[in-house]
């Protein structure tokens, strides 16, 4: 092991979801940025996100925005993940000559998965800019790969991933191309089923080719990295949240829907670290969120709220026209939120998904 010591563990915000779904695949996903701020706080949140996944006993995958900024002293993200997950896993790094010059050197983008999924293809689509930051304009792309696995009832499935950036902010050109990236990341999430399932462009409509993937059962996972402004921290609005979920697809559910600080953290995490040191510190966190509460009350709105990245999903089988179909199986065991890990910036997500063995009432 390169790296033994642990300053700070940080902490994880669970959130269980009744259902009766047996397990089947774990997503994590968040920004990388930690590598800007040094090596330890990286590797904890890798371990806590490593024995999350043994204790689910499930396949998994990981989207890691960012990931290629390393410091002097940083040995690379690369490195640290071999460190602490070995051979259980594939690393996969889209950066700057990957995507033909699509992600900005530096801001590299990270797909991993466990060694029991079995990888079918990968591909990546350039998303519009964002007009506000002129620097990030080579930054906005999303990375898809599809995976075989087998699901809790020992049947051959289909896993689709995506990880992609948007943004929510106030103005309208932010909610134009927050729209124009999500119809761009369905299209390029389409595009390669589309290829796996190795249907012509130029089918008909009406057309039946009996393909070997009919009657396939899948999974399609977004996992979406905000960049936002706003007040108070905001980070988010519901509205935009709909609008980029509806540009993702009609059947598109968010999975994150729970992660929302107002209604499980003390207003925001910042916030909780306020209120846990000494007593000026409670007091200045009381005041803080006491000034968001009054915010709150009087515009009506969720400006007090911030947040986290959000995982949008969907589920299908596979019609004999290669239309994908709803399945109505997959839904939300529970969400985490591995957070305070010598780092206030960056947080990481995962979703539990479970499948129902049996039929789920329509």
């Amino acid at each position: 092991m390169l790296i033994n010591k642990s300053d700070t563990k940080g902490r994880i915000l669970t959130i269980e979801h009744p259902t009766e779904s047996v397990p089947a695949v774990m997503v994590f996903s968040g920004n990388a940025g930690q590598l800007l701020r040094g090596d330890i706080p990286t590797i904890n949140i890798l371990k806590a996100m490593r024995q999350r996944a043994h204790r689910n006993g499930v396949a998994f995958t990981m989207h890691l925005q960012e990931a290629g900024a390393i410091g002097k002293s940083s040995v690379g993200m690369t490195r640290l993940l071999e460190d602490v997950f070995g051979d259980e896993i594939t690393i996969f790094r889209y950066g700057h000559e990957e995507t033909n010059g699509q992600i900005r050197a530096g801001l590299d983008q990270y797909l991993v998965s466990s060694k029991h999924l079995s990888v079918r293809a990968r591909s990546t689509v350039h998303l519009p800019m964002v007009e506000r930051k002129m620097m990030r304009r080579n930054q906005r792309v999303a990375v898809n790969t599809s995976f075989d696995f087998i699901l809790p009832n020992h049947e051959q499935g289909y896993l689709e991933t995506t990880g992609f950036h948007y943004d929510l902010g106030l103005t309208s050109t932010s909610t134009r191309i927050s729209r124009l990236q999500a119809r761009e990341t369905k299209r390029g999430v389409d595009k390669l089923i589309q290829q796996d399932i190795g249907l012509p462009a130029d089918l008909p409509a009406d057309a039946t080719i009996q393909r070997p993937m009919t009657g396939l059962k899948g999974l399609i996972t977004f996992s979406g990295d905000g960049n936002t402004r706003g007040l108070v921290g905001t980070r988010w609005q519901i509205d935009r949240v709909e609008a980029l979920k509806r540009g993702l697809g009609d059947q598109v559910q968010e999975a994150t829907a729970e992660i929302n600080v107002t209604a499980n953290l003390p207003h925001s995490i910042q916030q909780e670290f306020l209120e846990k040191e000494t007593s000026m510190m409670k007091l200045a966190g009381h005041v803080v969120n006491s000034a968001i509460d009054a915010i709150d009350v009087t515009t009506g709105s969720k400006w007090g709220e911030r947040k986290l990245d959000h995982q949008f999903f969907r589920d299908f089988t596979m019609m004999p026209d290669g239309q994908l179909a709803p399945l109505n199986k997959f839904d939300i065991i529970e969400n985490n939120v591995f957070y305070n890990f010598a780092n206030a910036d960056h947080y990481f997500i995962s979703t539990l998904f479970g499948y129902h063995m049996d039929d789920k009432p329509e």
